[in-house]
């Protein structure tokens, strides 16, 4: 009995002590830089380049003219495999919502972190800066909706960027002009009217995307080779009551054995 319950307190509570990490895009999504679903991605026939490769599925249309860097996948096994990759994602990036700071401005400069953004609305420029120099820092943005035409730049200079993680986790539509940084995972389309010096990827999990005016998609970039998705995302630990409960449960029972070992039995 004894050896049993040391044996479940070393496996329980390091897992209560340590937040558990986990890579927001898998290998199936990180190398597209758009990806859509149904029914359609399409381009204007206007001055688009995408650096990485485009999808769709489970619709198998794109069209429009576009300049590509990458590869181009409709209806097939590969671009199943990055919408399930991209599920997984939204799955990952939804349960930080329970740890994130509330944010109703984004005019701000911003240090990482997890952020709920309700429907938000960019106007003016958000500044992703480091000055807490956190280690592969990441910035998660959790909204149900997002209309941006304003700017999303970084501070340079502070931190290695080729290792930072943005990821803006969109649980319906997302409308994008202008300049911006960073990976949005909508849970229903995506539309573009104008996105120049963009650094990261449109991915959208059941709906359509869809470029108006000219814009400039990449998965890698002078700021950063991973395209912004680096970082760590770190999954919440659980709540100081259940820890007090579970831990109190377990050291009851290694108490309990300790005593059965010290009392001889009657003969």
């Amino acid at each position: 009995m004894k050896s049993r319950v040391i044996s479940m307190l070393g496996l329980v509570l390091p897992l209560l002590a340590v937040s558990a990490h986990a890579d927001t895009l898998g290998p199936t999504l990180d190398t597209f830089a758009v990806l859509g679903s149904t029914p359609v991605v399409s381009f204007a026939a206007g001055n688009d380049t995408i650096t990485g490769d485009v999808g769709i599925y489970s619709a198998a249309s794109i069209t429009g003219t576009f300049t590509l860097n990458g590869m181009e996948y409709a209806g097939d096994a590969t671009a199943m495999a990055a919408q399930a990759g991209l599920t997984n994602a939204l799955t990952v990036l939804g349960g930080l919502a329970s740890v994130g700071t509330s944010l109703t401005n984004l005019n701000v400069n911003l240090n990482p972190g997890v952020y709920n953004i309700a429907a938000a609305d960019l106007t003016g420029t958000l500044t992703l800066t480091n000055t807490l120099d956190v280690t592969d820092p990441t910035w998660v943005f959790i909204g149900s909706a997002l209309t941006s035409s304003g700017s999303v730049v970084m501070t340079p200079g502070l931190f290695d960027a080729a290792d930072a993680g943005v990821f803006w986790d969109i649980s319906s539509s997302a409308t994008l002009s202008g300049t911006f940084l960073g990976n949005v995972l909508a849970g229903t389309s995506i539309t573009t009217t104008g996105v120049t010096d963009s650094c990261g990827r449109l991915l959208a999990s059941t709906g359509d995307v869809t470029f108006a005016g000219d814009n400039t998609i990449s998965d890698t970039c002078s700021v950063s080779t991973s395209g912004l998705s680096g970082g760590t995302v770190t999954a919440p630990t659980p709540e100081p009551g259940t820890f007090t409960l579970l831990s109190s449960g377990l050291l009851g029972l290694a108490f309990l054995a300790f005593r059965k070992s010290r009392v001889s039995p009657l003969i």
